[in-house]
């Protein structure tokens, strides 16, 4: 289970730290000698088709993702859709030997990505986002969208 909020800073490179906290849930390790291997350091990192975001996830659940899409018929527009705007835009990042991720440029320009950014653990993903828009999506839940979420939840056992 992956859960935190970090606050991050990018660099003018498109890198930003990884919290240490986030990457045992990733898969990323620094290998049990030492030594930095890069199939133990990498995730996919990919645009969310829900919000103005980027997700993290391990290889093996983008594969699972990537299965389910595979079974579902390729012209219903909505399998279209999401192999165009997460499948496509996903990238194998490599957790650097200080910790960084260099985020290309395209899911900076999705995600609205600049200096202040926000890592989220979201149960079995992570979200990165702007801080502006992460603050943003704070102040647009207003107490009525809170009111109708607990009330959701509450039916739910949550």
């Amino acid at each position: 289970m992956i859960f935190g909020l970090h606050h991050c800073l990018m660099d003018e490179k498109g890198r930003v730290a990884l919290p240490a906290a986030l990457r045992p849930a990733l898969g990323v390790t620094d290998g049990d000698d030492g030594k930095h291997d890069d199939e133990q350091r990498r995730f996919i990192l990919t645009q969310s088709l829900y919000e103005p975001c980027l997700v993290g996830m391990t290889e093996a659940a983008f594969q699972q993702i990537a299965d389910k899409l595979r079974a579902l018929p390729p012209s219903t527009p909505a399998v279209a859709l999401y192999k165009r705007f997460v499948i496509a835009p996903a990238t194998l990042v490599t957790v650097d030997k200080v910790g960084r991720v260099s985020v290309p440029k395209e899911q900076r320009e999705h995600a609205g990505l600049d200096r202040d950014c926000v890592w989220l653990g979201v149960l079995d993903t992570i979200e990165l986002w702007s801080r502006a828009r992460y603050d943003e999506l704070r102040r647009r839940h207003a107490e009525d969208d809170l009111a109708a979420a607990r009330a959701f939840l509450a039916e739910h056992g949550l």
